[in-house]
């Protein structure tokens, strides 16, 4: 039997094969009226795609040259520096999303909103003006960030955002594997031989992580004997090193997952002596830490891709269901937890 063609769907629909396929893609420049009479159609007589043909066509697309194609837009909703300064979580994402823009033929430009002094409003023009049809949004720097939906024209754009800072509105989100990440350190603590295990990290960052470090680390917990089990450090940060301090004296952990580098600061030689420490990718100061290890660049490349392909598929708005892809780090072992000899 005979698979029915965009031709096919065209002929009964009184268009063209050409406003068929970009109905079928969704295509904002295709009234809706238009768009779901094809949509209709190409139910009723059974089309769908040709996965071969459209494998070639990515092939195809992915086999040519890289040339500029276009400006996708990083927008920082925070107060901080600029994305691309230092050597921390947000410039490793912007560079990631910067080197992968470029590859695709694309380039990446930086919209500060705290500097610009616009609305989001306004911001959406300004976007929509210059024909940039992607946008990536920053982790902020505080947790449950909101933007105004109402105030910016998100109909007209394909958006992700990175970690779960954003609160609203809810977009496809690209995150590094929290609950994972804590669970994997813990297991990897409990192998070495260490048995009281505890949790260090502020307020701040559990909420701004919407608490996945932490949630991992309490699965986990419940796999140890109840009086191995240490609650967790709970505090604000700008009380960290003094209950951190507090915490260990009275609870003597013999090892502390501390996602956070704080911890290895606020404590003193002497008690880090004391206690294997495992964190999630230390800076550069603690790198002989052991802990999991991220390249925070792969989260910005994947953003890119997935906002280039929600462009070529005109994915554009607040998504009904926002999806989540996480990335996952790797174990290194390091001097700070060293495997525990029992006597």
């Amino acid at each position: 039997m005979k698979r029915p063609t965009l031709r096919d769907i065209a002929a009964l629909a009184h268009v063209t094969h050409v406003t068929v396929s970009m109905a079928l893609r969704k295509h904002p420049n295709i009234p809706v009226a238009t768009r779901e009479k094809i949509e209709k159609i190409a139910k009723e007589i059974g089309y769908h795609p040709d996965p071969a043909l459209s494998a070639l066509m990515i092939y195809r697309r992915g086999a040519k040259a890289s040339r500029y194609q276009a400006t996708l837009a990083w927008i920082d909703t925070s107060r901080r520096t600029r994305s691309a300064t230092g050597d921390t979580f947000i410039s490793r994402v912007f560079l990631g999303a910067r080197e992968r823009s470029e590859e695709l033929g694309y380039r990446l430009e930086e919209f500060r909103t705290n500097e610009m002094d616009v609305s989001f409003d306004r911001l959406s023009k300004i976007l929509y003006s210059r024909n940039i049809q992607g946008v990536l949004f920053a982790p902020h720097d505080q947790a449950h960030a909101h933007i105004n939906y109402r105030s910016f024209d998100w109909a007209r754009f394909s958006a992700i955002s990175f970690g779960f800072s954003l609160a609203s509105p809810k977009l496809d989100v690209i995150v590094d594997a929290q609950y994972r990440t804590a669970r994997t350190a813990v297991r990897r603590l409990r192998a070495l031989g260490y048995r009281k295990i505890g949790y260090a990290a502020y307020h701040e960052f559990d909420e701004r992580t919407d608490g996945n470090f932490l949630g991992g680390f309490l699965t986990e917990q419940l796999r140890s004997p109840v009086s191995s089990r240490i609650p967790p450090l709970a505090c604000l940060g700008k009380d960290f090193d003094k209950e951190c301090r507090k915490w260990f004296r009275r609870y003597k952990p013999d090892a502390i997952f501390a996602p956070v580098p704080d911890v290895a600061r606020a404590l003193k030689p002497e008690e880090l002596k004391k206690c294997g420490i495992a964190m999630n990718n230390p800076p550069e100061d603690l790198a002989h830490y052991a802990g999991i290890r991220q390249d925070y660049r792969i989260l910005g490349q994947i953003g890119i891709d997935e906002v280039v392909a929600m462009i070529h598929t005109n994915r554009r708005g607040i998504p009904t269901m926002p999806k989540r892809i996480m990335v996952e780090g790797y174990w290194q072992d390091g001097p700070s937890a060293p495997r525990v000899i029992f006597q």
